[in-house]
Formats: structure tokens, C-alpha cells, sequence
């Protein structure tokens, strides 16, 4: 009887802890790399940085096309502008212009 409750005095304690260790364990893992640990905050941070930069770009870009629409409108009409744009979407030239073919640009 001694032996047996000897014995259960030391397994439970030491079952006990192993326990606690794996849920620890567990926790810390989680922690570190679950869908809300330290490295998705690192991938979060790293897609916000790339968003960022993607949108100072459009905005760039937006920029750009309010120019160009500012210069189209009816009250203030840049004739060099809106030739060119009608050159470009329909493709075709004046009667009075001169076509150079040159040799396509290589890529790099």
C-alpha cells in the first residue's frame, strides 16, 4: 500500500506538468504562428507597405489622366493633344503627315 501511494505521489505531479507543458507549448506556438501571430503581423505589415506603394502609384496615375481630360474639355481644348489621342484610337494618319517605320525596340 505504501509503494502505491508513493508511487501516485509522484506520477500525478509529473503527469500534471507534462500536461501543462504541451498546453504551454501549444499556446506559445499559437502565439507565434497562428492566423493572429507575430508572423501574420509581419506579412500584414510587409502587404501594407506593397499596398501603399501600389496606391501612391494609382494616384500617380490618376493624376496624370485628370491632366490629360483638363486639357480635352471644350473650353480649353489642346488641339496638339486631342490629335494625337484621335491619331492613337482610330489608328489612321492625315493625308499631310509622314510615316518613319523604324526598327522595333529590343527588349531588355
Amino acid at each position: 500500500m505504501v509503494v502505491r501511494t508513493r508511487l501516485r505521489s509522484i506520477v500525478v505531479p509529473i503527469a500534471f506538468y507534462l500536461v501543462l507543458g504541451v498546453a504551454s507549448g501549444y499556446l506559445v506556438w499559437g502565439a507565434s504562428n497562428g492566423p493572429h501571430g507575430l508572423k501574420a503581423a509581419e506579412q500584414a505589415a510587409a502587404q501594407a507597405v506593397a499596398l501603399q506603394d501600389e496606391l501612391k502609384t494609382l494616384k500617380d496615375e490618376r493624376a496624370r489622366w485628370q491632366r490629360r481630360v483638363a486639357a480635352l474639355r471644350p473650353d480649353t481644348v489642346d488641339r496638339d493633344l486631342l490629335e494625337e489621342e484621335a491619331h492613337l484610337q482610330l489608328d489612321r494618319i492625315g493625308k499631310d503627315e509622314v510615316v518613319i517605320f523604324t526598327a522595333p525596340k529590343k527588349a531588355r
